[in-house]
């Protein structure tokens, strides 16, 4: 249980952590969070900065939080869901979360056409020419877009690639103002993908739901006329996330939040 709620601790920090914060925040003695710390980075479940000596969510944690996303949203109703969107817009639908500054996609349901975008499981998508990369990025951790517009230049993909970062950051703001995100050929030549956010019960951006397509099929201007399906599925998606829980102070586990009592 003690090294259950470091791990809360670490994965819940948008930026690395030291082991005194780290302490104090699980409610554990100094060196008891070094000991578990210790067999954590062992099994990669947490990393520390060799410079800052600070600690972060570890690689196998990752892989494992991924998995278990994208294994949980086969098992639920969001598989449905996507299912009746790619049938209606007639193109490839996917789910993508961030990791370690890149895309993962963690659920797709593929187009029924005869032209396909193949995009094997597992890929990691560059965040800065990707609709959901840069929808993740406009509505994450300020720390988080700092330390990607910190990376520029960026890699051009494709002639339309955004490299400077003073131009992601203006994308990035009319991101937010308008509410999704498009990849007009950024990535792959020839593909655009348009993404709108998924959002928990606290109305916090944990994923994209993103439309891709060739763009001789579904260019961006056809694409936008599915906003309001695309907005309806991702609303859809975010109902069935789990309800907010609230995490006691004592021991940092967390309990379902109770409803109020009725009055007759």
């Amino acid at each position: 249980m003690k090294a259950v709620r470091i791990l809360h601790v670490v994965a819940k920090e948008a930026t690395a952590v030291s082991l005194a914060d780290l302490s104090a925040a699980a409610h554990l003695p100094k060196p008891t969070a070094h000991r578990l710390m210790f067999e954590l980075e062992r099994l990669r479940l947490v990393a520390r900065d060799p410079l800052t000596r600070r600690y972060r969510v570890g690689p196998d944690l990752e892989d494992l939080a991924v998995e278990a996303m994208r294994n949980a949203m086969s098992q639920s109703g969001r598989r449905l869901h996507m299912e009746r969107l790619a049938e209606k817009i007639g193109e490839r639908i996917n789910i993508g979360v961030m990791s370690a500054g890149r895309v993962v996609y963690v659920e797709w349901v593929d187009s029924a056409g005869p032209l396909r975008i193949a995009v094997p499981a597992g890929t990691q998508v560059p965040a800065h020419c990707s609709a959901n990369g840069k929808l993740l990025l406009a509505y994450g951790p300020a720390s988080l877009r700092q330390r990607i517009l910190a990376a520029s230049p960026f890699v051009a993909y494709t002639a339309n690639t955004i490299t400077a970062p003073g131009a992601l950051a203006r994308e990035l703001e009319k991101i937010r103002r308008q509410g999704y995100s498009e990849d007009n050929e950024e990535f792959l030549t020839g593909v655009c993908c348009l993404a709108v956010p998924v959002r928990n019960r606290r109305a916090e951006v944990v994923a994209g739901l993103a439309v891709m397509a060739p763009s001789a099929r579904l260019p961006l201007d056809k694409a936008r006329q599915h906003l309001p399906d695309l907005r309806a599925c991702a609303e859809a998606i975010s109902a069935e996330l789990p309800p907010k829980v609230r995490r006691s102070s004592r021991n940092g586990t967390s309990r379902p939040k109770r409803e109020p009592r009725r009055t007759s």
